[in-house]
């Protein structure tokens, strides 16, 4: 009788351990599916001597994005479009925008990614699965990426070679939110 006691109660704790550990790798994998667009936002000096400046904009549906974007909002709705930020920072060089889009999935922020494009694009590889700086502003720079459902802009009012690198930082620290 004790033995097969002992048996069970190791049946148990094997079931038990399982159970736990493939939970773990599923609230990991939702823990990701959590993020939203405000959650990548760098606070006050993450990137030093740059704060936000006032609160940012936030859509959560079509008509919100509209309301913010108007006309470009289309090609995010036609994309899935989940929600999305718009965050002004301001720093020496003046005003960065951090503008960050969920597409609920991969294939729709690499969707995004490719339709915006506009042919000047110099690819970059320091943030998310694939990144560029666009280089069409007169008198700015955006850099651009898409990582897992978010595609993101970080677009600063300079054209500078030390303005390009705040907003290099800017989309590091972004995709570094990511994970």
């Amino acid at each position: 009788m004790r033995r097969i006691t002992s048996v069970k109660y190791c049946c148990f704790l094997c079931v038990a351990v399982l159970t736990i550990l493939s939970g773990c790798g599923e609230n990991e994998g939702n823990a990701r599916t959590l993020l939203t667009p405000a959650d990548l936002l760098p606070d006050d000096n993450d990137i030093s001597g740059w704060v936000t400046l006032g609160a940012y904009e936030e859509a959560n549906d079509n008509d919100g994005l509209y309301d913010i974007i108007n006309g470009g909002a289309e090609i995010f709705i036609d994309e899935e479009f989940v929600s999305a930020v718009f965050q002004m920072y301001i720093g020496d060089m003046g005003i960065t925008r951090v503008n960050i889009y969920d597409q609920e999935n991969e294939i729709n922020a690499i969707a995004i990614y490719e339709r915006v494009a506009v042919g000047i694009g110099m690819p970059w590889n320091g943030a998310g699965t694939e990144a560029r700086i666009d280089e069409s502003g007169l008198d700015s720079y955006k850099v651009e990426f898409w990582q897992e459902s978010f595609y993101v802009e970080v677009i600063i009012e300079e054209r500078t070679e030390e303005a390009l690198n705040v907003a290099k930082l800017f989309a590091a620290y972004v995709s570094g939110q990511i994970w």
